[in-house]
């Protein structure tokens, strides 16, 4: 499959511009919930969505680097599935795309809940005390290496069709937008995709939903593996932490500050080690 140079600037143009001011259009239209576009931390997640230093980019392209130097020194395509899909059907490369980048966000994205080394870095996207689509983009540079780097690496082992993983990251970066919007779903849909209303339990601050949902567009893994939490007829109404910085800088720094507090409390072992979860008071979920 081939997309010409001006397909792929449109796409890249959507991806980049089009649907961070197309989807809060909708949040207008078709709201979830009533609340304020200008709300606390919006300049920080604007911020977050439009500065130009990805240095995760460059984290990325490191990784990816040095794997594509160690499979030339070392057999090159002698490599067990190296470049398997280099020239298998087109369909082959979806299912391929598909599995590719829903086995490596949900096994991240796990680990980034269940160990508290790498929460502290996950922790910033979970700061936000409203949810919508402009707090998808507040992530530490670190988390985002944590969740891109490992399909990119396949990506570039694999090899599968260019234009197809362009257009799968394009998607992807739509429904991330579009699962973090303060958007009305039917309820039907959330049970094959992960919706605002199904993702906006993971965000939550109910205890019943605690390392719940941890799926990206499609949500079966979390069906099969017992980490959906679905309830129907009901809307969770907290989020975020209070405590928790909106200053762009400040969510770079302070995991780190954060993880060495837990050095010196508790030892190094306890940055692999999640404790139990204290009792929370329970928290009612709206009706919708």
């Amino acid at each position: 499959m081939t997309l010409t140079e001006t397909t792929t600037q449109w796409l890249g143009m959507l991806s980049l511009y089009g649907w961070i001011w197309m989807i809060p259009l909708v949040e207008r239209l078709f709201p979830m919930n009533e609340q304020k576009m200008l709300r606390p931390g919006i300049i920080n997640d604007l911020i977050h969505t439009y500065h130009r230093v990805h240095l995760h980019s460059f984290l990325n392209a490191a990784l990816i680097a040095w794997l594509a130097t160690y499979a030339q020194q070392h057999g090159g395509d002698k490599l067990p599935l190296q470049g398997v899909l280099l020239n298998a059907h087109w369909l082959w490369n979806c299912i391929a795309l598909l599995l590719m980048g829903h086995v490596t966000f949900y096994v991240a994205h796990y680990c980034a809940h269940k160990i508290p080394l790498l929460w502290q870095f996950h922790r910033v996207h979970h700061s936000s005390l409203a949810l919508d689509s402009f707090s998808t983009s507040r992530f530490h540079i670190l988390d985002k290496v944590l969740f891109a780097g490992p399909y990119l690496m396949l990506v570039t082992y694999l090899q599968p069709d260019p234009a197809l993983t362009f257009l799968f990251v394009s998607f992807n970066d739509f429904w991330g937008r579009f699962g973090h919007g303060n958007i009305r779903s039917p309820h039907w849909l959330g049970y094959f995709m992960s919706t605002p209303k199904f993702h906006r339990w993971h965000h939550s601050n109910h205890p019943e939903a605690i390392d719940k949902n941890f799926s990206a567009e499609f949500n079966f893994l979390d069906y099969l593996f017992g980490t959906a939490y679905y309830p129907a007829g009901k809307l969770p109404d907290n989020f975020g932490d209070s405590q928790y910085s909106n200053n762009i800088l400040v969510q770079h720094y302070r995991p780190f500050v954060d993880i060495y507090g837990i050095y010196r409390k508790n030892g190094w072992m306890a940055m692999f080690r999640k404790p139990r979860p204290q009792v929370a008071d329970k928290l009612e979920a709206v009706h919708e």
